[in-house]
């Protein structure tokens, strides 16, 4: 009896030991069936507390939180929250949010008490934002709302908002602003640039590569700097401003207030920054590295001309900063001066070759020109320089996305995230990873965190864009093309996206004024990728362009285009294909198009643009117009090269006998791509014996050996079988002829880039024939 008391209590004893070591907010998150929200990006000191609990407790990534629960930033914080509905929250620095639950099940409920939120919703009535001043039905839409002591201000950036209290309601468009008081009416008030009310949530990119043996003295602020610096290169903003804490007013060296104004722009305080950098250049105005920082700043808002003068005054300021020709490389290339860019760079890690930002940067600039194998050794150099920093993990990840090794570039993105929580690129390029990984769901997700991130980023808004096309979303993909265009209107990007967007809508005379302007934008040569080329952008294959002026029965320019094109770059696949498509509408241009048909096969990278049987033949003794030997108009260009299977089919019936279809499929998986398809036409003529059936069968598949390097293999198989089918001048028929065409070939390629500029190809073609009259 004593053993089994003594059983009791030790289990029970240990019950208790378990239930204290659970911590409350486990229990608490096990107490809802469904969370309200999730934390994505924590930056700072990031508190929260939860329903029926009174202590605040640290927020972390990924943690869930149910109705009731609140969340709090502090001083020189930021958070990231995405709601149920997908819907994206960024909180500004002493904010306060309750999560109120839900409407109808779709609609998430946000109490604002104080601060500032940005709000980047994508589903109509979606959400429901309460102040203690008035309230913001939203319509789909991305706005900004802060609550100071005793007013609430709303900014609409795109969609609408309705704003309403006891006092009235007041409906907002974008562009528009209002302000809503305790018992007053919301009233409109007038903002030159709304956007503005969001610098806070704007991404800068560091350039400053502060070391603590740069601070050598043994003066107590200088110990505390470097207590400072080395908390930052290890990921812990917290430690490294609050190292910081009570330094003396009297410091005369610059240096100290450029570093901390580059702390203070990683957490988008960029107000208070201005001020730090404002008292180094008082202390000293030839003080290059605040020169490099109003650059970068300038750089954010979209001021190329002005970051171009500041970097090159740091530049001349001090010609041995690397610091230094970082900043002036992103104003060259916010100036579309990559070559200039790339030189600055080159020049920076040659100054400072243990600088591991300026390592990064250089990658990232020779993945823009195609040096896939530089810029993977350019990141490589930069990991092992300081592994602990999110840009060198961000572009080792592309360097590794651009090689298609997408299990490697998921990793060390999501340890890049891990590092910097609020940098937007990581979460691009993992959006980019899943979107080829073939999950074009999970990656839009990512893609949507990146521009919440980053709002200002014209690039992000334009890859957003092509997610939301790729799911048939137009709506929202104009949107975040008008939102690039607004941005940055010298970027050709969005405009180029925009134009195969209306083309698929069937727009053609808009669509040729936005492929039109981004020739412009680009230095009037066809855009075919985008600027970064993070992705192989196949947006100019097949009928993308040439069906836009085809559409309009403008062909001699298109052909023009097309010529430009191949003079200009004779190894762009695009351009060939371009060409191959136009002749198809051309007689006697079957050879050509062959030709250049079989140029494209050969230099393009894998993907899974359907590859018609027909499109490779010279002689089908088949009316240009006549059914599947036309080209079928593509109703959807996807954007992205992503793992799936695609479906191409069409077909034609008539009197006569005549029929015909047209049947192709293709799939991309990791490194391969294959394309099957047949073709199949046949009629009686209008006459004995005018009889004519073909086939052609055809296998294609292709393997990227490296990034620089393809191997493709295809068969193909053609009978034809016909009376006698020539129209002859003195009208003679041949009632008794018969004639039988088999063709059986096969057709090897290689593919290899020693250059961007220099291509290797081989095609080895073997055909075996045989005709029976």
């Amino acid at each position: 009896m004593r053993q089994i008391r003594a059983r009791i209590l030790i289990f029970t004893i240990f019950v208790i030991a378990l239930a204290g070591y659970i911590p409350t907010d486990a229990v608490a998150a096990e107490t809802c069936e469904e969370w309200a929200g999730r934390i994505v990006s924590v930056q700072g000191n990031v508190y929260a507390r939860r329903v029926g609990e009174t202590q605040w407790l640290p927020a972390k990534m990924n943690d869930t939180y149910c109705p009731g629960d609140m969340i709090r930033t502090q001083e020189r914080s930021r958070a990231s929250v995405i709601l149920r509905n997908e819907t994206i929250i960024r909180l500004d620095q002493k904010t306060t949010v309750t999560f109120s639950g839900s409407e109808k099940g779709r609609t998430s409920l946000i109490d604002l008490i104080i601060g500032a939120v940005h709000f980047f919703s994508r589903f109509p009535r979606g959400l429901k934002v309460i102040t203690p001043f008035v309230n913001a039905a939203v319509e789909g839409t991305e706005f900004y709302v802060r609550v100071d002591g005793d007013q609430t201000t709303l900014s609409i950036f795109e969609g609408q908002v309705a704003a309403t209290n006891d006092a009235g309601r007041l409906l907002l468009s974008k562009g528009e602003s209002a302000v809503a008081k305790a018992g007053l009416a919301p009233v409109p008030r007038v903002v030159v640039n709304p956007r503005d009310a969001v610098q806070w949530a704007l991404y800068y990119p560091p350039v400053l590569y502060c070391r603590p043996a740069d601070f050598v003295s043994e003066a107590r602020w200088q110990n505390k700097v470097r207590r400072s610096i080395e908390f930052y290169w290890n990921g812990d903003l917290n430690r490294a401003f609050s190292s910081l804490e009570g330094m003396p007013e009297n410091i005369q060296d610059p240096r100290f207030f450029t570093y901390r104004a580059g702390l203070l722009l990683t957490v988008g305080r960029v107000d208070e920054a201005n001020i730090d950098i404002k008292k180094a250049l008082d202390l000293d105005p030839s003080d290059s590295q605040a020169f490099a920082l109003q650059s970068i700043v300038a750089v954010v808002q979209n001021k190329g001309d002005t970051a171009l003068d500041l970097a090159r005054r740091a530049v001349e300021l001090v010609p041995e900063s690397a610091a230094a020709r970082v900043a002036l490389s992103y104003a060259q290339q916010a100036n579309f001066d990559l070559q200039g860019a790339l030189t600055s760079l080159e020049e920076a890690v040659e100054l400072d070759p243990e600088n591991a930002l300026a390592w990064s940067r250089l990658s990232e600039l020779r993945l823009s020109f195609g040096e896939l194998d530089k810029a993977l050794e350019a990141a490589k150099k930069a990991v092992a320089l300081n592994p602990n920093i999110a840009r060198t993990q961000t572009v080792l990840g592309f360097s590794y996305l651009a090689r298609i090794m997408i299990r490697d570039a998921k990793k060390v993105f999501k340890k890049a995230i891990e590092l910097d929580q609020a940098a937007p690129l990581p979460w691009l390029g993992l959006g980019l990873a899943e979107i080829r990984d073939g999950d074009l769901k999970a990656g839009r997700k990512e893609i949507e965190i990146a521009a919440s991130l980053d709002p200002g980023n014209s690039l992000i808004r334009s890859y957003l864009g092509k997610a939301y096309y790729e799911e048939k979303r137009d709506r929202l993909a104009e949107r975040q093309f008008a939102i690039a265009k607004e941005l940055d209107p010298k970027d050709p990007t969005a405009w180029f996206y925009d134009a195969i967007r209306k083309q698929s809508l069937n727009r053609p005379i808009e669509a040729l004024e936005d492929l039109q302007k981004s020739i412009e934008l680009n230095d009037n040569q066809a855009v075919y990728r985008s600027r970064l080329m993070l992705d192989e952008d196949l947006a100019a294959r097949s009928a993308s362009i040439g069906s836009i002026y085809n559409d309009l029965g403008f062909q001699q320019l298109a052909l023009v285009e097309g010529w430009d094109s191949v003079n200009t770059d004779p190894a762009n696949y695009s351009a060939h294909r371009l060409l191959a498509d136009l002749y198809a509408a051309l007689p006697r241009h079957e050879i050509a198009r062959v030709s250049e048909l079989l140029q494209a096969q050969l230099l393009q990278p894998i993907n899974i643009t359907p590859l018609q049987p027909q499109l490779a033949e010279s002689n089908l003794a088949i009316l240009d117009v006549a059914g599947p030997s036309s080209l079928s108009f593509n109703e959807f260009n996807p954007l992205f090269t992503r793992d799936r299977l695609a479906i191409l089919t069409d077909g034609i019936l008539g009197n006569h006998g005549t029929y015909g279809d047209d049947v192709v499929l293709s799939g991309l998986s990791g490194r391969a791509s294959v394309s099957a398809g047949q073709f199949h036409f046949e009629t009686n003529g209008f006459r004995e014996n005018d009889d004519l059936e073909q086939d052609i069968y055809n296998a294609f598949v292709q393997i990227s050996l490296s990034p620089g390097s393809s191997l493709q293999v295809e068969l193909r198989r053609k009978t034809t079988r016909n009376g006698d089918i020539p129209l002859r001048a003195d009208d003679s028929h041949w009632p008794d002829f018969r004639d039988y065409f088999e063709e059986d070939s096969m057709r090897g390629g290689f593919h290899f880039s020693l250059t961007p500029r220099q291509d290797i190809v081989t095609s080895l073609i073997y055909k075996d024939a045989e005709q029976h009259t």
